[in-house]
């Protein structure tokens, strides 16, 4: 079985760093390209880049015409830790015990029993040790140098993370113990302006998936919103409201101060709130077109100076 578990993983592997060298020859080549790739399947329709209308066309229009360095020092889940303690928010940080550009550099005798391993950029590059006793550092730390070596940000032309450089982090590893949720929950707080407007809910998170609800800042459901696909399912169980939404809330409106939009993530531990990362490029598919619309109509591009 470990045999079978590293073949895929040399395998996944492979197929990032040539997933990787094809995306950015052609975002070099003509970035509308590798948008429409992965924008057309969803919309069935080409963006409208002289004028976007949905969400995710704004985001791009975003993207290439804007100033994006803001977006650059936030999705970095390192340095944003910075920006977060510049508004006063610190203690909603889990703790950090370490950093590191190579994981060979990595005292594992100086970290507790139980932690989390990260990239600063990219997605899904999370590795939770809930007992480092049964740690294979060896392999872990192949699997971390791997990730470190693949720049992150060409697929899907999300090129405000090409300038992260990158690194992994050591966290506290956050745990709560929820009867409606097999995982951690996921309270993900779209703002725009300045202003938070919905909250996207993940749970019974697994390597099959994960379910999904919509909440207004009322906490009142709007999850006919939402979409399902293989990996994703729209659930109608009432995830009750966090005791600390009202926190998270206040906290998404200052960090998304003048800003267009951003996804700032939270977590709900014993009613304190902890901030998980912010986000600017979202992946879609999980909304109805109607509602990306909606969404997109939250942003105003009037006095978005507009430059190379």
């Amino acid at each position: 079985m470990k045999e079978k578990i590293l073949k895929y993983f040399n395998r996944f592997y492979v197929y990032r760093y040539l997933a990787y060298r094809k995306h950015k020859y052609d975002v070099e080549k003509d970035y509308k390209k590798e948008v429409e790739r992965i924008y057309f399947p969803f919309f069935k329709k080409k963006i409208d880049w002289e004028n976007p209308r949905n969400l995710i066309e704004k985001i791009y229009w975003l993207q290439f015409n804007s100033d994006t360095s803001i977006w650059t020092k936030c999705a970095d889940k390192y340095i944003v830790r910075d920006f977060i303690k510049e508004n006063g928010f610190e203690q909603y940080l889990p703790k950090l015990y370490g950093k590191w550009v190579n994981a060979l550099d990595i005292n594992f005798d100086k970290l507790p029993n139980s932690f989390v391993l990260k990239t600063n950029n990219g997605c899904g590059t999370i590795l939770i040790v809930e007992d480092k006793s049964t740690l294979n550092k060896k392999s872990t730390i192949k699997q971390l140098n791997r990730w470190l070596s693949i720049p992150y940000g060409y697929s899907a032309a999300q090129l405000h993370y090409t300038r992260i450089k990158p690194c992994l982090i050591a966290e506290e590893l956050l745990e709560n113990k929820d009867s409606f949720s097999s995982s951690l929950i996921d309270y993900k707080v779209w703002c725009f302006h300045g202003n938070p407007e919905v909250i996207l809910v993940i749970f019974n998170r697994s390597i099959n998936g994960f379910d999904l609800s919509l909440y207004d800042l009322n906490w009142n459901n709007k999850s006919e919103f939402l979409l399902s696909s293989e990996h994703y399912r729209y659930s109608d169980k009432e995830i009750p409201k966090p005791e600390s939404l009202d926190k998270m809330i206040e906290i998404a409106k200052v960090l998304s101060k003048d800003i267009p939009q951003v996804r700032i993530d939270f977590y709900d531990i014993n009613g304190k709130p902890y901030i998980g990362e912010m986000t600017f490029t979202t992946g879609f598919g999980y909304f109805t077109k109607e509602y990306y619309d909606y969404l997109g109509s939250k942003i105003d591009l009037r006095n978005i100076k507009k430059q190379k």
